[in-house]
């Protein structure tokens, strides 16, 4: 059996608030240690059989949290449900906890829902995956009307969410979770014309919470939500200095793509100010933004060399979107001499955790490649110090994410992250987008606003 780590005090405070709670939220910023302190919980009110539904990439973590935090991880059985084989052997009592994904809990929705068997606990992980009402997902794990009936926190006793970013877009994106926690009777169309009203601005109208209604929202949250800061907490981690780096790259193929669809630029913009993900995911917008990225890769790749080799750095961490950007990147490196390990969703699971355990241990291995998808949440890569957004993430809570992978427990030098824009481009313009709806976040939640990269 795996020796236990004792818990910060402030863990067990968090466990015994959860604890207390049917319905809550545990909105602990990044890097605090939220996993360690919901299984304080699931110990404290000794809950026998559950589910925690997770991003894939994060199951084999609690699994690891669960035998280093709990005081009964030589009597659980845990199982990480991959397949429908894992589930049913769940089903079957042979496990305790189904620590799943978020596609795999939706896949398996229908049958539990047809075993209408009583679970003690049910948590959430990175639960912003929540944020969209209309999703298959929300609905099969919140229930259509978001408030536990015909979802799977329905069947749970106690059902908690976990989210660093609980806010991940647009104030709005709290809907989902006042609804989970029974504190809010209106529909959302109710919702948003009681606190929120439309603001005009170049890009078209997004919805701004009104001044009159913000305290009455903020209370609304920290009544059902308990969220401690790494400074409130006292936890001394270095500052972040975010920066922003122009590469000259071959802007052809995106002019010409601009030339291809008129108005393309104004309209990527809107989507990125208004949260429109079905715009932004459509085909000539994806194709814009690979375009882009591939455009950045190769003069990134030089810079990056030119700084590991001249010693300006020792490890560096790597984010984007593209895998074929991001593969470029690996290979120039590696033909160079560099090590590195790289996680998109292409690699295995088992493999994604050996990248980061050879990362954050061997030496020689001086750079990790993640998609922000596949590796931007719940990984701790605290080995670098530094970070390049290659690709930005279009939503503030995507990079804040990425930003806290090296921002977190066990950081001690002063962290730089970076955002990397292609020259004459629309990249500089989408983060200075992304920087305006941090301060409408960080207004919701009474936090001080972040520097905008620059």
């Amino acid at each position: 059996m795996m020796s236990l780590l004792k818990p910060f005090e402030y863990q067990v405070e968090g466990a015994a608030w959860l604890a207390g709670r049917r319905r809550g939220g545990l909105h602990d910023e990044m890097g605090v240690g939220k996993t360690a302190t919901a299984i304080l919980a699931l110990d404290s009110i000794r809950a026998e059989r559950g589910i925690i539904v997770c991003p894939a990439m994060l199951r084999e973590n609690w699994i690891r949290e669960f035998r280093r935090f709990s005081s009964r991880s030589d009597k659980l059985r845990l199982c990480k449900g991959r397949t429908i084989h894992d589930y049913v052997a769940w089903s079957r009592g042979r496990y305790n906890f189904l620590i799943t994904s978020y596609e795999q809990a939706t896949n398996w929705h229908p049958h539990i829902m047809d075993r209408g068997e009583l679970i003690d606990a049910i948590v959430c992980d990175e639960s912003h995956f929540l944020k969209n009402p209309d999703a298959k997902r929300t609905k099969a794990v919140l229930g259509p009307g978001l408030d536990g009936v015909g979802g799977l926190v329905g069947w749970a006793d106690a059902a908690w969410n976990l989210s660093g970013t609980p806010i991940p877009n647009d104030p709005i994106d709290i809907y989902p979770f006042l609804r989970f926690t029974h504190c809010m009777p209106l529909g959302r169309t109710a919702f948003m014309k009681r606190y929120f009203n439309s603001r005009f601005s170049t890009y078209g109208s997004k919805q701004t919470c009104k001044e009159e209604t913000v305290a009455e929202l903020r209370a609304l949250i920290n009544n059902n939500a308990l969220r401690r800061t790494k400074n409130s907490i006292g936890m001394q981690l270095p500052p972040i200095f975010m920066t922003s780096m122009l590469v000259d790259g071959n802007t052809q193929h995106v002019l010409d793509m601009f030339r291809e669809h008129p108005g393309l630029e104004d309209a990527v913009l809107r989507a990125v100010e208004q949260g429109s993900l079905s715009f932004i995911e459509a085909q000539h917008v994806a194709t814009l933004r690979r375009l882009v990225g591939e455009a950045k890769a190769i003069p990134y790749a030089k810079l990056l060399y030119d700084e590991l080799v001249s010693g300006q750095t020792d490890k560096r961490v790597v984010f984007g979107i593209h895998r074929d950007a991001l593969e470029f990147i690996r290979s120039f490196l590696e033909r160079k001499g560099i090590r590195c390990v790289i996680v998109h969703g292409g690699i295995s699971e088992r493999n994604r955790v050996d990248a980061v355990n050879d990362f954050q241990n061997d030496p020689e291995c001086r750079v990790f490649i993640g998609n922000i998808m596949a590796a931007g949440t719940g990984l701790t890569l605290t080995a670098a110090c530094e970070l390049d957004m290659l690709e930005s993430d279009w939503t503030p809570a995507g990079n804040a994410q990425a930003i806290m992978r090296i921002h977190r427990i066990g950081q001690e030098r002063n962290v730089r992250a970076r955002f990397i824009a292609l020259a004459d481009t629309i990249d500089e313009t989408v983060i200075q987008v992304v920087a305006d709806k941090v301060a409408a976040i960080a207004e919701i939640e009474g936090q001080q606003m972040h520097a905008a990269p620059s």
